[in-house]
């Protein structure tokens, strides 16, 4: 069992504890999932787009878009090559083309590449990947934004917007058209979501039960 999923049984257990749920009714509510928490205890690796699923649902924050800016600093960092990295940490060459085009990988993966990570970086090169991923300094040029130049970690595109909530892009894209999504902002022809806006509107899905309406439609019955 990786490292991830040890922190993410116990993050769960102290959810479920404080919130008085069995194990089988987090997993319903967080993921439609009765037996996900079993399967955790049994040493399957979810998917990190699963993972960022359930940590959404506890109000934490979601780990898919921070293991892909750790992933992107460390490449303009070190000068690695991508394909380079893919193979030796992943065991695929297409590994990071992949986590670029938003495919999903096991959080056993994403352990596994971090750790490569760590063992092939100096002690001067992780601070400045931690910088660039804390956002204390300026994102690398060569990031998933490409031509930018630059990541404000105040904003997200849609692909990382859409991963911070555990939605498909396709959906965000949906709500964004019918309204019913977050706020977003519109430079020039791209289309940026603020974090804070994200967190707002994830707040109002929040539920206690099954037959929780929700604060947005409690606030709409006023």
């Amino acid at each position: 069992m990786t490292d991830s999923t040890t922190a993410l049984r116990g993050a769960i257990a102290d959810f479920i504890a404080r919130h008085e749920l069995s194990s089988r009714r987090f997993g319903a509510a967080a993921l439609g999932d009765p037996g996900f928490v079993a399967g955790l205890a049994r040493g399957r690796s979810p998917f990190l787009s699963t993972v960022d699923r359930v940590l959404v649902f506890m109000g934490a924050e979601p780990a898919g878009p921070r293991f892909r800016r750790e992933v992107e600093a460390f490449l303009a960092v070190t000068g690695i090559k991508a394909s380079v990295f893919g193979l030796e940490a992943a065991g695929n060459t297409a590994f990071v083309s992949r986590l670029r085009a938003g495919r999903s990988l096991r959080l056993s993966t994403a352990d596994r590449a971090r750790a490569w990570m760590g063992r092939n970086a100096s002690a001067a090169e992780r601070r400045a990947i931690g910088d660039a991923v804390s956002g204390r300094i300026p994102f690398p040029s060569n990031t998933l934004e490409g031509a930018d130049g630059m990541i404000d970690t105040l904003y997200m595109n849609g692909r990382e917007a859409a991963a911070f909530l555990g939605l498909s892009p396709r959906t965000l894209d949906r709500y964004r058209v019918n309204g019913e999504g977050p706020a977003f902002h519109k430079f020039g022809n791209r289309v940026r979501y603020a974090r804070a806006d994200l967190e707002a509107w994830a707040s109002t899905r929040r539920r206690t039960s099954t037959s929780d309406p929700g604060e947005a439609r409690r606030a709409s019955a006023r």
